[in-house]
């Protein structure tokens, strides 16, 4: 793979991104948000991210998972993607994740405000059985008509008598030792926690592909109230696609 900024250079890219330093705020996690678009600003076709994909992209998007402690994901993505349990990382990905002293896999977490999710599916049904399962955060009365579903499959957490949002979300990620927070969207909760000023790092894939149409499937869906600060801190380049980090200016 090739990294064209900030210098022309042959690189690794498991090297590469497990090199780079994501500290952890007293209170919360580091929260990076990797995401795919296309070149016209669609981030899906058909329905799915996967349209867009290719196999430098696939690389690119496990080597970012196995950064994790936790994968954050809304209830929208979770389905039209039909989210399968994590994989376990291989060879040197899991050598830097012993080092960094991670769980084998990375835990999911799912901001579901009405709990409108299959239980049989494979996120659930498919969890490997050394591995804490998938958390969700839904409201106290999606709690109540729905929890019965995922007593067995599932760790489910609202607040009572308090509002659901991504703030209390990532705080409460950090309890559940995500030091490292991964977000794979969608454009809703991409919107809100950067709203809330909780992405510290944008990794993003620039499919070469055009889809085409009125309204994109925008990266975020609702507009912040002034525009957030980024700094390039990569470029990858690997069969046409382009892999961008951007760090959040503090």
């Amino acid at each position: 793979m090739k990294q064209i900024f900030p210098e022309e250079i042959e690189v690794d890219p498991i090297t590469v991104y497990n090199s780079d330093v994501r500290t952890p705020f007293k209170t919360r996690p580091w929260v990076l948000l990797n995401m795919v678009n296309s070149v016209d600003g669609f981030v899906s076709f058909e329905g799915r991210a996967g349209g867009l994909s290719g196999l430098a992209d696939k690389n690119i998007y496990q080597i970012i998972r196995g950064l994790a402690d936790i994968i954050l994901v809304g209830a929208g993505t979770v389905r039209s993607e039909n989210y399968k349990a994590p994989k376990t990382p291989q060879g040197r990905l899991a050598e830097f994740r012993e080092s960094r002293g991670q769980e084998k896999r990375p835990r999911i977490a799912v901001l579901s405000g009405e709990l409108n999710l299959n239980p049989d599916m494979g996120l659930f049904a498919e969890r490997h059985p050394e591995d804490k399962p998938p958390l969700i955060y839904t409201k106290s009365e999606s709690l109540e008509e729905n929890a019965s579903k995922f007593l067995l499959s599932s760790e489910i957490i609202d607040f009572p008598e308090k509002e659901l949002t991504v703030s209390r979300v990532v705080s409460d990620l950090f309890k559940q030792d995500g030091k490292i927070v991964v977000c794979e969207g969608g454009p809703n909760l991409n919107a809100n926690l950067l709203a809330a000023g909780l992405i510290d790092e944008f990794c993003l894939s620039v499919s070469p592909r055009a889809v085409g149409g009125e309204d994109p499937a925008a990266f975020l869906n609702n507009p912040v109230n002034s525009p957030v600060e980024l700094t390039v801190d990569r470029i990858l380049l690997e069969e046409e696609f382009l892999f961008c980090r951007y760090l959040t200016v503090r």
